[in-house]
């Protein structure tokens, strides 16, 4: 009987405050307004552009790798650092390509009474198929071709200058990572690529690769 009661004051003076509340809400709020607060996802134009640093594994080229004698010669390749920029699109939910051009540090080759500073550039076409999304996180794999510059300068040999080696070549790769949304326009890309140059024009029977640990971001343009 008493919640019955309580219930039958209460209910009236909670209507009104209701009535109340919904009466301001009209007056001062539209629909529209109330539309406009609302959270939105953000898009983008599906461009983007990207910079990349990262530590590079080099492998001899098969011009260092002497036939004869390659305990005694013992050639070495220092590995490098490399940096990178580029700029591509996102085509779908899946498909994305960019086009990206890579600098690799000099390295040092040494091999017995031989030595000479080696570096790389890479410009590749690249496509990726990224594999869904979860808590923010994306992985993805990929694929590129192109061309890759190699210059092989102070060359010396039994302490003679011998002067430089360099040209172009073609170039490819495999990449896979992971990218990781920081805002609604960034992206942090952490990989793996592994690149591989051959027929390079002016040397001999020049052929090397690479393995790339790489940390990048993403600019996504509205």
């Amino acid at each position: 009987m008493q919640a019955g009661l309580l219930a039958a004051v209460m209910f009236p003076a909670v209507t009104a405050k209701a009535a109340d509340v919904g009466l301001d809400m009209g007056a001062d709020m539209s629909a529209e307004d109330l539309l406009a607060k609302a959270p939105k996802l953000e898009e983008t134009s599906g461009w983007y552009l990207r910079g990349d640093v990262g530590y590079v594994f080099n492998e001899l080229p098969d011009w260092a790798e002497v036939p004869i004698f390659p305990v005694i010669l013992s050639p070495e390749l220092d590995d490098a650092w490399m940096f990178g920029i580029g700029a591509g699109v996102r085509l779908n939910d899946v498909w994305r390509i960019d086009v990206t051009a890579d600098y690799r540090t000099k390295a040092d080759y040494a091999a017995l009474g031989l030595s000479a500073d080696y570096s790389t550039t890479t410009i590749l076409a690249n496509v990726y198929a990224d594999l869904g999304t979860w808590s923010n996180l994306t992985p993805y794999v990929g694929a590129g071709i192109g061309g890759g510059y190699i210059s092989a300068s102070d060359i010396e040999a039994l302490g003679v200058s011998v002067g430089d080696i360099d040209g172009w070549g073609f170039a490819w790769a495999l990449m896979g990572g992971v990218a990781v949304n920081l805002a609604p326009n960034w992206q942090l890309d952490l990989g793996y690529r592994y690149v591989n140059l051959d027929d390079v024009t002016n040397t001999l029977n020049f052929h090397q690769s690479a393995h790339e640990v790489r940390v990048g971001v993403r600019y996504l343009l509205d």
